[in-house]
């Protein structure tokens, strides 16, 4: 690479004003000299606080006098300074492997706004392998850095009593020579000193929240070195945006915290670029003895692999930071009662004429506000109100239904009376015992539902049905002899081939079937006629079992899908002759249901108790029937 090569000189230039990427091993045989730039990128906070970098800031004790703190802190990097021939890239020369730095701090406050404060930093020690072509590398001997003089002020809160609170600082750093130990070579001491005045600028957020304690600030670094560091390159500025973060969580009555902080800063030209970029986080632990000395200890690692930002870093602090505590008065008797204060456990409150025994200046409680103290009270929590028991003190009645009835004289405590109560029984709702939605105090028939056919003259009553066929007096053509629905008005409620019986719609002739067939014969069709009118003139009736069964003749599988075919057949016809199919279901029991068992039976006997066993029952599902009831019979021909 040609010292000639513009695009070379640019890289070379990159990599001295960083002092960390090269851009390649074997780079430019250049002989430029590096000039003064502070490689480390530890900046102390102000003397005396909780944090090592992050400003959780103090000022005087507000009472007019002036607050002072000073201290030492010892930063101790681990390889803040390696070249590297590329981002990312793996460790070609450590320039730096160890460096040793004490920052001098003092710091006053006053009117409790206002804080100025000195950082002196002191280089003890450096070591690593210097750079063959620009002269960067460790130094052997002690330097003075640039001393940091800075103030800031108060805008609104204070950092430690306050939630939220915000500062302004400045800080200007003064050029403060190059010393050797060893020799008088100034070159060798460019790693602590821009060798130029700098200015810093920042806004701080910070609070105390409990135990915790935070910080937040932002800033600007005006650090024009260019012209010196970078002649004949084209510009670039050099300034930076720096920021720290800080978090802490403060034991033992003020005196133990213990956290974690961070910062970071890049250039403006190459924001966030490597390698203009460090950032670096570290946890601590800060304690003061006495309310006076404040120690603390702090390690951690650099995120980045800009120059300046270690592999490890170690920090050390002790510092003069007294904390002025509130006085404590003699003791006192805030609610003079006669009770001090430090014996008194309702230092508010009087103990009065009723006197608490068994806590010192406390009066008898009475939680409930009744009036009636708490040691008498049965129910200290609830209020004796406008109805005390009197078998209680301090209890109301109870109203455990809350409806208006108070338990002593209501006779359905868990039960509230609701919108109509029973005018024989206290509390107590009026029942409905039939279900008829006619409650039992205006029921003339409480045990009887009114039905679908309530009488008009007797509340709660169905309409007399004398012969019991479901068919009520004043629509029964034959009141006294049992019958069945039929549309037509003459016919209904008379005798025929069917009859309702409790729960099941009987028939008085059996339904004929082929044999061995589920096809129904034509002398049936009457029967069947019969009980579709019955259906259709009874829509009260929403749904009826057609249930087949059979005799014992056969095999039982047989039997049953014979009987299942039957009973299908009958819906079927019926749905075919004006009943509609949804009224209807059907089920076939095969040999499972017999109405007369077999057993020890022959002959006759038995020809007759396997006809009556085959047969169709017409049995009513809904409404839900209360009475029992037998089927009819149905039989055919053969088996």
């Amino acid at each position: 690479m040609s010292n000639s090569n513009p695009s070379s000189l640019r890289r070379m230039a990159i990599g001295l004003l960083a002092a960390a990427a090269v851009t390649t091993g074997a780079a430019s045989a250049s002989a430029q000299t590096a000039a003064p730039y502070a490689f480390n990128r530890f900046e102390a906070a102000p003397a005396g606080e909780t944090f090592f970098a992050a400003q959780h800031p103090w000022y005087s004790p507000g009472d007019g006098s002036f607050g002072i703190r000073g201290g030492v802190v010892a930063d101790y990097a681990y390889r803040p300074l390696v070249s590297r021939p590329s981002a990312g890239g793996s460790v070609s020369n450590v320039l730096i492997e160890h460096m040793l730095l004490t920052h001098f701090q003092i710091g006053i406050g006053f009117i409790d706004r206002i804080n100025i404060h000195l950082n002196v930093p002191v280089a003890w020690l450096q070591s690593g392998t210097a750079s063959t072509t620009n002269s960067i590398g460790a130094f052997n001997g002690i330097a003075l850095g640039d001393m940091r003089l800075g103030g800031r002020v108060r805008i609104f809160g204070h950092a430690d009593r306050d939630a939220a609170s915000l500062h302004f600082g400045a800080n200007f750093l003064f050029n403060s020579g190059l010393f050797g130990i060893t020799d008088n070579n100034a070159s060798t001491f460019t790693n602590v000193s821009d060798n130029r005045f700098r200015g810093k600028f920042d806004l701080t957020f910070a609070g105390r929240a409990s135990i915790l304690r935070y910080s937040l600030s932002a800033g600007f670094h005006f650090r024009d070195i260019e012209t010196s560091f970078r002649a004949g390159v084209a510009n670039s500025s050099s300034h930076e945006i720096f920021a720290t973060a800080g978090l802490g969580f403060v034991l033992l009555n003020d005196r133990l915290t213990i956290g974690a902080e961070g910062w970071m800063a890049s250039g403006v030209s190459n924001f966030f670029q490597y390698p203009w970029t460090n950032a670096e986080v570290i946890g601590g632990v800060h304690y003061l003895i006495a309310d006076t000395i404040l120690i603390g200890a702090g390690a951690g690692p650099g995120l980045t692999q800009g120059a300046g930002t270690p592999t490890l870093r170690g920090l050390f602090q002790v510092a003069y930071a007294p904390v002025r505590r509130p006085t404590v008065a003699g003791p006192t008797d805030t609610d003079g009662d006669g009770v001090l204060d430090p014996d008194d456990q309702c230092v508010d409150v009087p103990q009065g004429n009723n006197p608490d025994p068994n806590r010192r200046g406390c009066p008898l409680g009475d939680r409930d506000g009744d009036r009636v103290l708490d040691p008498a009270d049965q129910c200290v929590d609830v209020p004796a109100g406008d109805h005390p028991d009197p078998a209680r003190a301090g209890c109301p009645l109870n109203d455990t239904d809350r409806d208006g009835v108070f338990d002593n004289d209501d006779q359905c405590v868990n039960e509230p009376q609701g919108d109509h109560p029973d005018p024989a029984r206290r509390g107590c709702p009026d029942g409905d015992a039939d279900s008829d939605g006619v409650l039992n105090a205006a029921d003339q028939c409480r045990d009887v539902p009114a039905g679908a056919h309530p009488d008009p003259a007797r509340a709660g009553c169905p309409l007399p049905d004398r012969d019991g066929d479901t068919i009520v007096d004043p629509q029964d053509h034959c009141p006294d002899q049992p019958g069945a629905p039929h549309p037509d008005p003459n016919r209904n409620g008379c005798p025929g081939l069917v009859r309702i019986n409790g729960c099941n719609i009987q028939i008085n002739s059996p339904v004929f079937f082929a044999t061995n067939r589920d096809t129904i014969l034509p002398r049936s069709f009457p029967v069947l006629q019969a009980v579709g009118d019955a259906l259709r003139a009874t829509p009260d009736i929403r749904r009826v079992s057609v249930e087949g069964h059979t005799d014992d003749v056969g095999p039982d599988d047989r039997n049953l899908d014979l009987s299942n075919r039957r009973a299908a057949s009958v819906v079927r016809w019926l749905s075919e002759h004006q009943v509609e199919g949804a009224r209807m279901e059907s089920h076939g029991f095969g040999e499972t249901r017999p109405l007369r068992p077999i057993t020890g039976l022959r002959g006759r006997a038995q020809r007759d108790a396997r006809s009556q066993n085959r047969r169709v029952d017409f049995r009513i599902v809904d409404p839900v029937c209360r009475e029992g009831g037998s089927g009819g019979t149905s039989g055919g021909a053969a088996q």
